[in-house]
């Protein structure tokens, strides 16, 4: 249910002001958009490698029928743009996004304004890449409506906002990026790890195996099943760290993968 969000202009200027000013640069606001997409019900958001200005900035997963593993999943394919509240969005924006993909869905998420002309360009009727634009109004108040950095009035908080970004994981080496999936207690309870999308994407096609650290311990090879969907052979993992309990109960938790060098990971085990 949408809280009723009554502001006044003076109010909702300042918000508008205080929002963008939060994130230091368009790297931030990426970060941050990975707690936006998993509010609205999006998985496995990845944040892409650090490239400079241009192309896909974030990838993200809508689970198909019932959360069915690969079951009609859609990949989402996000472009960032932190631009001031008073800056407009063109349709060549629009345009260049829908031409970075070939098929899936496109989202154009910006802390500025989106003219008319550029929200036309994005309404044009292409099945095989529609794209959903957020401008800056939209975005602010989808956090206000889900209290994403913002507490009851509604006003900006900071410290909350530093809360959330604290659990996002830092990109400082720019060789290393993160993905997340939770790992289900039917995964717990067939020993799998699935894996997920951007993964897959970035092994060889004859893959049959996969090194993978499972927080400090050491790099261990563990066999792919055929599908190339999931990890098994991991019971003794997943006692390790909590995900079958000694009284044979099941956890659910989030499986955050970082993906190294050489094909090489590291997956970390946190409380959802």
């Amino acid at each position: 249910m949408r809280k009723n969000i009554d502001l006044s202009s003076e109010e909702y200027n300042e918000i508008m002001d205080n929002f963008y000013s939060y994130f230091e640069d368009g790297y931030k606001f990426e970060e941050f958009l990975r707690i936006y997409l998993e509010k609205i019900g999006l998985e496995e958001i990845f944040v892409t490698k650090k490239s400079g200005d241009g192309g896909i900035d974030l990838i993200a997963v809508r689970k198909g029928i019932g959360g069915l593993s690969n079951a009609v999943d859609e990949t989402f394919y996000i472009q960032a743009k932190r631009y001031s509240p008073s800056s407009t969005v063109s349709p060549e924006k629009i345009r260049a996004l829908r031409g970075s993909f070939r098929s899936g869905i496109g989202m154009f998420i910006t802390t500025g304004k989106v003219s008319d002309n550029a929200k036309a360009e994005a309404q044009q009727v292409d099945p095989i890449r529609p794209i959903i634009v957020v401008d800056g109004k939209e975005l602010v108040s989808t956090c206000i409506e889900k209290e994403i950095g913002f507490t009851f009035k509604p006003i900006f908080s900071k410290t909350a906002l530093d809360n959330i970004m604290q659990k996002v994981p830092s990109r400082t080496n720019q060789q290393s990026t993160t993905v997340e999936r939770i790992v289900t207690e039917n995964d717990t309870r067939a020993y799998i790890l699935v894996l997920p999308r951007a993964i897959k994407n970035s092994l060889s096609e004859d893959s049959s195996t996969i090194k993978i650290k499972f927080g400090d311990s050491l790099y261990k090879e563990y066999r792919i099943d055929a599908q190339r969907r999931y990890v098994g052979g991991i019971s003794k993992v997943y006692k390790n760290f909590g995900l079958r309990q000694p009284d044979g109960v099941f956890v659910s938790k989030k499986a955050v993968w970082h993906i190294e060098s050489d094909n090489n990971f590291i997956v970390e085990f946190k409380e959802i």
